[in-house]
């Protein structure tokens, strides 16, 4: 799926903009708070339903202006099917949300039509910060190339809140026990899912690092979220004293880690510079991409902010000509164009909020 057109009004200082976008390469330059980077927000937006910096929808809409909109044009090169969304997010926190003119509930359909990965200057946190950026990683291949994945998650997380609940009331064993069923069958498809997904996705990184010349390897090993040895029943059942403690459930897939370590056990994030730490996020990105190509066919939208301050030019030049294979499109932004490859790119220019482009 690529983006034909994209319409954003209200959204930070975009006030009325409007992209016909190349389904290649395209490389929208400007000053620094020209609004580069919020045609990235907005395009995630498209996918997601919020930035890739923000959650809060208030920090998104233009001063002065009661909400956002944005609508777009998708074409499945497979098929030639033209699809179109919409989305416009209010200051009180309603959300409207359309698909191929019908309303619908979730944005769940429209990421599925439109995978979008975004690679930006904080992209460095999924090495270095804690495990929910992590599982959000996995999750993200794992919606889009297990079909089952997303319902599993939905009654995971439903069940979940409902027990949770129902610790924070004190409830007897008897009513956690009625949230428990639930709870270990979607908690373990979930966690099947996600263990192949993790398997599949090694092989695939060993790979993509070996061909960029990398001169370290990466092992990923993922910790289901309870004590190995146990299932999730036993799990629930051993740790009913922690969580009736701390009125919350303890163990379980969103308690999940992937730990991503160098070939002698070490976390990566200990022993690799800051350096390679950028290298290996973006090829653990790249590694997502190829494998959602290999089984799906379809390529993702990528979002690349300011890769030229993330990494050289010939390591930016290695990241692009994988992009490139994959029959990706690509957004990226850039101060200093100059500093990139050379790559035929459909070029535009953000001053003062306004798009226009170049010939």
């Amino acid at each position: 799926m690529i983006l034909t057109k994209i319409d954003v009004r209200g959204l930070r200082n975009l006030r009325d903009v409007s992209l016909n976008p190349a389904p290649g390469f395209n490389l929208i330059t400007g000053d620094n708070g020209a609004g580069k980077s919020s045609i990235l927000e907005a395009i995630h937006c498209l996918s997601v339903g919020h930035s890739f910096r923000t959650r809060k929808v208030r920090e998104l809409i233009t001063r002065g202006e009661d909400e956002f909109t944005l609508a777009c044009q998708m074409l499945d090169r497979a098929t030639a099917q033209t699809h179109r969304s919409g989305l416009r997010r209010h200051r009180d926190g309603t959300t409207e949300l359309r698909l191929n003119y019908e309303e619908i509930r979730s944005i769940a359909p429209v990421t599925q039509l439109l995978p979008v990965k975004a690679l930006t200057p904080d992209s460095h946190g999924l090495i270095q910060d804690g495990p929910s950026g992590r599982r959000s990683f996995i999750d993200w291949g794992t919606f889009h190339v297990e079909q089952g994945f997303f319902e599993a998650w939905k009654i995971y997380r439903r069940a979940l809140s409902q027990r949770n609940q129902s610790l924070k009331d004190m409830a007897p064993d008897s009513e956690l026990n009625s949230w428990d069923e639930q709870l270990v069958i979607s908690g373990t498809q979930i966690d099947g899912y996600r263990r192949a997904y993790t398997g599949s996705l090694q092989s695939t990184l060993t790979e993509l690092l070996n061909a960029m010349g990398s001169m370290f390897h990466v092992e990923l090993s993922y910790r289901s979220g309870w004590t190995d040895g146990l299932d999730l029943s036993a799990a629930l059942a051993k740790s009913l004293p922690n969580c009736r403690r701390f009125r919350t459930t303890t163990v379980g897939p969103h308690r999940a880690e992937l730990q991503i370590n160098t070939d002698d056990g070490v976390l990566a994030r200990q022993i690799l510079s800051r350096g390679q730490q950028k290298l290996l996020v973006y090829a653990l990105h790249l590694a997502q991409l190829i494998l959602l190509h290999q089984i799906t066919k379809k390529p993702a939208v990528v979002l690349c902010d300011d890769l030229p301050s993330e990494l050289d030019q010939e390591q930016s030049g290695k990241i692009l000509t994988q992009l490139s294979l994959l029959n990706s499109q690509v957004f990226l932004t850039s101060t200093e164009p100059q500093s990139l490859p050379n790559t035929a790119f459909e070029k535009f220019s953000v001053v003062g909020g306004e798009l226009r482009k170049e010939v």
